[in-house]
């Protein structure tokens, strides 16, 4: 009894610490929401607003006449969504010849020159992609942001090593037996089975995407091409920067990102966590 009796004090503890993390996560994305319900004077008082405020609306005013607020949603879901759909699809594919072609001449060497790739940080080679995309005549266009992101190293790592943990190479032999080619043996047997480990990646690419604001910044000119990070630069002013503003338009261009982890919670946590053969 007394062992049993210290093991409920343990979980009731751990269960308490566990939910003081979660509220200490949560309290910025609470306290950007309830900032964007006051005024710019209230912002900066002491101590600071915790409870919601009465100028929701005035912020909100202000927010859509700065910028076209469903254009710039609509830009960044539309950036987003694409590179993460091709991600996807080429990522997958590559990890699916990496990991059945693993005793081919050269596969080793391959991957971990690829994977090397890694450890270069994206700022180096900055100014000569920039230039490349000049002379594709791609700038103040959409393709910068998402014909480079069509595959990555670690979306390429993630998915081979998915594979191999979770495809067995007998499955492939019985694939050979039947006349399946390699791309039908990718789209109608390997594809269905590694579902969590595109929604995880997934959801990791779309987060990637949705928050990317370097390189929109760099590439696009035209206004009615920003996304959302980009577009609420434009309550900055060189005097002041309407915060309250920032902050309710920060909060509106997190719920897309908050509805697609929800959606893909289940397949996000299995892909994380499965490496048994299904």
């Amino acid at each position: 009894m007394q062992a049993l009796s210290s093991n409920r004090t343990l979980r009731l503890l751990i269960t308490i610490g566990i939910a003081i993390l979660a509220l200490l996560f949560v309290f910025p994305l609470y306290w950007m929401v309830v900032l964007g319900t006051h005024t710019r004077t209230e912002v900066y008082q002491f101590p600071p607003p915790v409870l919601p405020g009465s100028a929701l609306l005035d912020n909100f005013s202000r927010l859509i006449q700065a910028f076209n607020l469903p254009g710039a949603m609509w830009n960044s879901f539309f950036v987003a969504g694409a590179s993460t759909l091709l991600t996807l699809f080429f990522c997958s594919l590559a990890g699916y010849g990496f990991a059945r072609f693993r005793l081919a001449p050269g596969n080793r060497w391959l991957f971990n020159i690829m994977l090397g790739t890694i450890m270069i940080p994206p700022t180096v080679g900055l100014i000569p992609w920039f230039i490349e995309m000049k002379n594709f005549h791609w700038l103040n266009t959409y393709w910068p942001l998402i014909v480079p992101t069509m595959a990555s190293a670690f979306g390429i790592f993630w998915m081979r090593q998915y594979i191999v943990q979770t495809i067995p190479s007998e499955l492939y032999d019985a694939a050979k037996v039947d006349g399946c080619s390699d791309l039908r043996t990718y789209w109608q047997i390997v594809v269905p089975l590694i579902v969590p480990g595109l929604a995880a990646l997934g959801v990791l690419t779309f987060l990637q995407i949705w928050n990317n604001f370097q390189i929109p910044l760099i590439i696009l000119n035209d206004k009615s091409l920003f996304t959302m990070p980009l577009a609420l630069t434009s309550l900055n002013t060189l005097y002041a920067t309407d915060t309250p503003a920032v902050m309710l338009g920060t909060a509106i261009s997190v719920l897309p990102i908050i509805i697609a982890f929800l959606l893909g919670t289940r397949y996000f946590l299995a892909g994380l966590t499965s490496g048994a053969v299904k």
